[in-house]
């Protein structure tokens, strides 16, 4: 089989293309093919695709669709199979054409790293050409594709970025300076995008147009978001006025440009849906969307137990993993005999036995645990966006407060969203609100 969603629906058997009917059988073939090898239950599948008010004879209809799939689907029951009180779609790897061009980037991603350019230009041009419009192009409004609509178009865009910083490793400037000024275009805020029309511009012999397009950079990024260019843009615009000889090919190295998310699998959802959070959601989404274009920010979220700080986390967490973040997840103990920073251990798992020895009572040794910690976590960041959540902290060792005191002082150059969950009466809460972007007081 060969399904494709990276366009309009599409699916072949060898070369016969199959008819999938009309728009809630179609449907009902995506959700269950975005779930694939999932059992879906009846009610899952009624919430995503009916809502919350389905007709009475939805169960019905949903019965015929299944019914009509299976005609279709080589394999018939096979492929489609009842589980319990629900439906399974068996997909075989590389069935799907996502998850081909999630291979495809992942190799062409792999091969930029080792500096095999050439192959990496490969890789990424094949798993772009995949590509045939917006993804799931037939379900732009329907609720159940959002999240995976988002999620494959921040890929995309990540390969294309990935795309070009090979070609221009490869000498292809020239070439790149066209397509790079139409994607700035419609993607005025990607610093990503900005720093390589820079460079393209700047190898192009072009100097005062890059320095021109950082002027615009800026002007825009000042204008829509109320911020200066990140670290690295401003570095390379520094460069360029003193034409550095490392922004020349010859001179060894690439620039360092902004970076573009690391691929992950689709977040899952939070257990029930939230439900009188629309504030506080807002809030972290906006703090998700500077972390992810590389501004780091920490979040604390105070309330009594029960008033719902994991729900929120875990929801924030699911949308962040959608957007293409490592999720990192501690939390605090209190039934005795947890070590120092348990939290921090927990969400940093096997890497945390790297780290430096501390007993907690000297201060040089906990100052370079805690420098290790920053470090360790900025080099996470830089593969791919993180997002650490810190639950229960008012169980959490002293010493972990004080690490995230630390590490919060030097977050907002990392693409980063770091969210602590705590009760009233956590020690040092005054102090992180000092160093937080914001403190969200949650009512019972």
């Amino acid at each position: 089989m060969d399904y494709r969603i990276l366009g309009p629906f599409e699916a072949f058997d060898g070369e016969r293309g199959l008819s999938l009917g009309g728009a809630k059988q179609r449907a009902v073939l995506a959700l269950l093919l975005l779930r694939a090898n999932e059992a879906l239950s009846r009610d899952v599948i009624v919430d995503e695709l009916w809502g919350e008010n389905p007709p009475q004879t939805v169960g019905k209809v949903l019965q015929n669709c299944i019914s009509a799939l299976r005609k279709e689907l080589p394999g018939g029951t096979d492929t489609l199979r009842t589980v319990g009180s629900g439906y399974v779609l068996e997909l075989a790897p590389g069935e799907l054409d996502r998850d081909r061009f999630e291979r495809g980037l992942a190799d062409g991603r792999a091969a930029l790293a080792a500096g095999e350019l050439e192959d990496a230009a490969q890789h990424l041009t094949a798993a772009l050409r995949l590509w045939r419009g917006a993804p799931l192009s037939d379900f732009a409004y329907d609720q159940f594709a959002q999240d995976e609509i988002a999620r494959l178009q921040e890929l995309q865009l990540a390969a294309i970025e990935d795309r070009i910083e090979a070609d221009l490793a490869l000498g292809h400037h020239s070439e790149v300076v066209p397509e790079l000024e139409a994607l700035v275009g419609r993607q005025p805020v990607r610093e990503r995008l900005r720093g390589q029309l820079m460079l393209a511009l700047y190898r192009s012999g072009r100097q005062a147009e890059a320095l021109t397009a950082y002027r615009d950079a800026r002007r825009t990024l000042l204008g829509e978001l109320g911020i200066e260019p990140s670290r690295s843009v401003q570095q390379l615009e520094q460069a360029i006025l003193a034409q550095d000889p490392a922004l020349d090919l010859e001179g060894g190295r690439r620039p360092q440009l902004p970076t573009a998310p690391a691929m992950a699998p689709p977040g899952r959802r939070a257990a029930e849906p939230l439900v009188g959070r629309d504030e506080e959601l807002a809030v972290l989404e906006a703090g998700l969307e500077d972390a992810l274009a590389g501004r780091g920010r920490l979040f604390v979220v105070v309330g009594p137990p029960g008033a719902g700080k994991t729900h929120l986390g875990d929801e924030i967490a699911s949308r962040a993993k959608a957007r293409g973040a490592n999720i990192l997840w501690g939390r605090g103990w209190d039934g005795g005999g947890a070590p120092a920073y348990w939290p921090w251990r927990q969400a940093i798992g096997d890497a945390s036995s790297t780290l430096p020895q501390t007993d907690g009572g000297d201060n040089d040794q906990r100052f370079r645990f805690f420098e290790a910690v920053t470090e360790l976590l900025r080099a996470e960041a830089a593969r791919a966006p993180v997002m650490l959540v810190l639950d229960d902290l008012q169980a959490a060792d002293e010493d972990s407060l004080l690490l995230l005191e630390f590490v919060a002082s030097e977050v907002a150059e990392m693409p980063a969203l770091i969210l602590g969950l705590a009760r009233e009466d956590t020690p040092r809460l005054d102090a992180l609100a000092r160093v937080a972007t914001r403190t969200l007081q949650l009512g019972s």
